[in-house]
């Protein structure tokens, strides 16, 4: 099967062919000739190999574009500071370069050179510096081609410093309906609508001044000038740093309790930015509960503003005081918290075939000394994870007890974790009691963790400190993505009937991998061609 990879190489070799057929022909004739002599000159064969070298270019800049995306792999911003990157984008403008002067040859050139002797001959000498261009351009193609060959690709490319005040970002932009970003949007689509008719009517009259092919090009460099301002915001040093805490649960219990003793009166209980002291700062905290700035910046971005602060906000610089560690924590908090809120949505019904919450990994110790991970189960067994208090739950933990044999011959896991501590000796029993893991060890820091989770559409539980359910269930795919849950405070009695726990669970079993399982650590959004950020608090 061919591929873009295969064809690509083949093309560049075709395009070497056709320039040297035709810089034989244009170097083959000198002087003055008559037009019979012109049309000796290889005037046909000339255009014949335009159109051949025009559709080769153009074929090969879509293959070419197919064969860099596995080298980039949603890594865009690498693209803009690696030698693999910026050679990847130099192989791009010359390719446009040399689109842009086969198109001049074909429709300007070749067809001067059926005017007047006088003026034919002038054409002729113009036409062999355009070609020799083309061929310089060539060169530098090639030797373009053999850098990225074998330079390390950006999709591997580490960015702890990222060196630009800026970043192009279509979501924080144009997906957000910013003024400015639609109407420089909207401009550049006109400057480029402009240019196409200009470029058509010139074709379609057969038109043989260079202006008119000089001013498209300007236009179409002016509009993507206008609209990469228009997609541009800013960014920082760490925008695209990775994060090097797991996205775990003893990362995000760990940065509650730093929350809770120091972000509680400005940015509120619950980080809606409703603290008491938040009327009185220049500027209102943002709200990092409800609205979406986890996916709107990157965790660098967070990661910069926690340390440096945000100047005429009140949001201080919190460098000095918390480790780097710690601030990693609390950028893990922002995503665990957003997201938590966005399992509002969630039910005790799954819904098929549409992975969407990558909720906080977890280790965890049972009480007979056993260790494991959450993500041990991948590829394997659903994990309905049991949040209880005791003795309140003790009847559910008794049904699960004896329906447990059920569940895992459909091929689930119950993970059993106590909201509230307990005692040595109550854990000894409860091990007794029954067959399925109890985590005792990380326990606390998995029930705080998980506790983000408990918004329903129905109790969203927004205002004040966090009101939070005697027992909660959690059902995760074997690919380690959340899809339901039961609060029977709030929820109907579905997961009383274990019929129909066991019918949820063979819906998942059923489906194939949708989405690769999520990763350990936070990562930028992949929905932007990122190279960008910017947030007001």
């Amino acid at each position: 099967m061919m591929t873009s990879s295969s064809v690509h190489p083949t093309l560049a070799i075709l395009w070497v062919g056709v320039l040297l057929a035709f810089l034989a022909i244009v170097f083959a004739s000198t002087g003055r000739r008559s037009p019979e002599g012109t049309k000796g000159f290889g005037v046909q064969t000339l255009k014949w190999l335009s159109i051949v070298g025009l559709l080769v270019l153009a074929t090969g800049f879509v293959t070419g574009l197919k064969a860099a995306h596995p080298l980039i792999d949603k890594n865009y911003a690498a693209v803009f500071v690696t030698t693999s990157g910026w050679f990847l984008v130099g192989k791009v403008v010359i390719v446009c370069l040399l689109l842009a002067i086969a198109l001049r040859i074909h429709f300007v050139s070749l067809p001067a050179l059926m005017m007047p002797t006088e003026s034919a001959a002038a054409v002729k000498r113009t036409l062999r510096i355009w070609v020799i261009i083309e061929a310089v351009f060539t060169l530098a193609l090639v030797w373009a081609g053999h850098v990225v060959a074998n330079e390390h690709p950006p999709n591997h490319a580490v960015i702890y410093t990222w060196p630009y005040p800026f970043r192009f970002s279509i979501m924080n932009t144009w997906g957000m309906a910013m003024l400015d970003a639609v109407i420089g949007v909207w401009v550049a689509i006109t400057l480029f609508i402009v240019a196409g008719a200009i470029a058509l009517r010139t074709l379609m009259k057969g038109g043989r001044s260079s202006w008119r092919f000089g001013l498209p090009t300007v236009l179409v460099m002016l509009g993507l000038a206008v609209g990469a301002y228009a997609l541009s915001i800013k960014a920082y040093p760490e925008t695209y740093r990775d994060t090097p805490v797991p996205f775990k649960s003893e990362s995000v219990a760990h940065a509650m309790t730093i929350f809770a003793e120091n972000c509680v009166p400005c940015h509120g209980h619950q980080a809606k930015g409703d603290g008491i002291l938040a009327k009185t700062l220049p500027k209102k905290p943002i709200d990092l509960l409800t609205e979406p700035h986890a996916t709107m910046h990157t965790p660098g971005d967070f990661f910069h503003w926690l340390t440096n602060g945000v100047p005429g906000t009140g949001m201080p610089a919190w460098g000095e005081k918390f480790s780097d560690k710690e601030r990693w924590d609390l950028v893990n908090l922002i995503h665990a918290t957003n997201r938590g809120y966005q399992s509002r949505i969630m039910t005790t019904r799954i819904l098929p075939n549409q992975p969407f919450l990558a909720p906080p990994g977890f280790s965890y110790t049972t009480h007979d000394g056993t260790t494991g991970r959450l993500k041990d189960f991948r590829g394997e067994k659903a994990v309905l994870l049991v949040l209880f208090s005791w003795p309140d739950s003790r009847e559910r933990l008794d049904q699960l007890r004896l329906t447990y044999p059920a569940l895992r011959d459909h091929k689930a896991e119950v993970l059993a974790v106590p909201l509230t501590e307990l005692t040595a000796q109550q854990i000894a029993d409860l091990g007794k009691d029954i067959p399925f893991p109890l985590i005792e060890k990380e326990a606390a820091e998995i029930a705080r963790t998980y506790s983000l989770f408990r918004r329903t559409i129905s109790h969203p539980d927004l205002m004040g400190p966090a009101t939070v359910p005697k027992h909660m269930e959690f059902l995760f795919d074997r690919f380690g993505y959340l899809r339901a849950r039961w609060i029977p405070e709030t929820d109907a009695a579905d997961w009383n009937d274990i019929e129909f726990v066991t019918q949820q669970v063979d819906q998942l079993n059923q489906e194939q991998e949708i989405m690769p399982p999520p990763p350990d650590y936070l990562q930028e959004s992949g929905h932007d061609m990122h190279m960008m950020g910017g947030m007001k608090m």
